[in-house]
């Protein structure tokens, strides 16, 4: 069976559109419709219907899909096989990380990873987690870090442990933000992460419950520089409750709101295709060992 059709076809169904598919893909419209189309007639069945949300699957689509990633899976794993065959031949894994994964377990991830591979090249990418997504889907990463719900169907994930986040404001300011919480939220500078980044929409969710309109915004993606910024008296902010207490516990002029002490979870993602992948296998099977699962 023609990979080129059984990867358009699991594309569109994960996507559930065609333009999009397309896209991630490097094909135009007509080029993933005449691969569906072709697969159809092959198979002598409908795999989707059109609606007008998009492209939905069929019951017999429905049946087909897990076995289509199945057969995927073992091309990819093959593929693998195939690359260590070559004279020359040195593993790679390639990792994603994001701020709020205490550092003290990537060091442990890294001795499990080199301890069951001492030869393993061992690349660890920093993002933010839509970037870190994104790059898996791209197949730029064995697998990543993520924080927040994981939604995309062609998405694997593993939950490693909830994220504490605190809210802190300047400490000269603490005395007035007490005084009217939470409408005195509304009266600083937000100082928040851009859009790629798993709190962003966990930020406007809050807002939106406590009904807040921040004075301003401020965008920042360092965590550090973020908390500096607070002690300064710029804004208020979000920020991993570890960094927060420590901040605290070295002196910086900073004060934590505990009301609004929130959570969020952290995922380990890989790609289902992968999943017969070594590589992402000695990955998982190190994370697994790291956080205890």
């Amino acid at each position: 069976m023609d990979y080129n059709q059984l990867k358009t076809f699991t594309e569109v169904a994960h996507i559930g559109n065609l333009t999009q598919a397309a896209e991630r893909l490097h094909l135009s419209q007509p080029a993933v419709s005449a691969q569906i189309k072709s697969l159809e007639k092959r198979l002598d069945v409908t795999l989707f219907k059109r609606t007008t949300n998009g492209m939905e699957l069929t019951p017999a689509g429905e049946v087909f899909l897990p076995e289509a990633e199945t057969l995927l899976q073992h091309h990819h794993k093959l593929d693998c096989f195939a690359k260590t065959l070559a004279e020359h031949y040195v593993a790679h894994a390639d990792i994603g990380l994001i701020h709020p994964v205490p550092s003290d377990k990537i060091t442990r991830l890294t001795e499990k990873v080199l301890g069951h591979d001492p030869d393993i090249l061992f690349h660890i990418q920093y993002g933010m987690s839509g970037e870190i997504e994104q790059r898996v889907l791209d197949k730029q990463l064995h697998g990543g870090f993520f924080l927040g719900p994981v939604n995309h169907r062609s998405l694997r994930s593993i939950f490693l442990q909830d994220i504490h986040y605190s809210l802190i404001c300047p400490l000269e300011a603490e005395e007035t933000v007490r005084e009217d919480l939470p409408a005195s939220l509304g009266q600083y500078a937000w100082i928040e992460m851009s859009g790629v980044s798993g709190s962003r929409k966990h930020m406007q969710q809050f807002w939106r419950k406590h009904k807040i309109s921040p004075k301003r915004q401020i965008i920042c993606d360092y965590s550090q520089t973020i908390i500096d910024l607070v002690c300064q008296g710029t804004g208020v902010a979000v920020v991993p409750e570890h960094r927060a207490r420590f901040a605290k516990e070295s002196g910086r002029p900073i004060a934590v709101i505990e009301e609004y002490r929130q959570t969020m979870p952290l995922h380990f993602i890989y790609l289902n295709e992968f999943e017969e992948d070594p590589i992402l296998n000695l990955l998982k099977n190190c994370v697994e060992e790291v956080w205890g699962i």
